[in-house]
């Protein structure tokens, strides 16, 4: 189970870091399902301190999973309890 969880959090992990390098190029950051509702998207034009708050926290999350992840992989780390 640890090896699956470790998996899940290295990609998810990536996944957020890569979003957030990419909105550096693009300049807006993606919330929410693509449904009918919409989402709300954060421009690095019109809302800055928002959009730095946001990129921070995508930052912040997916090293934090890297890092989980890596320690489960390693075996350093118990895995998470499912229930």
């Amino acid at each position: 189970m640890a090896l699956f969880q470790g998996l899940l959090l290295l990609f998810l992990g990536y996944g957020l870091l890569g979003v957030a390098y990419r909105s550096l190029t693009r300049g807006w950051l993606p919330f929410g399902p693509k449904g009918l509702t919409g989402r709300l998207e954060l421009s690095m034009d019109r809302q800055p301190l928002g959009y730095w708050i946001a990129f921070t926290f995508y930052c912040a999350f997916g090293v934090w999973c890297v890092f989980l992840a890596f320690g489960l992989l390693l075996g350093h780390t118990e895995s998470l309890p499912l229930r």
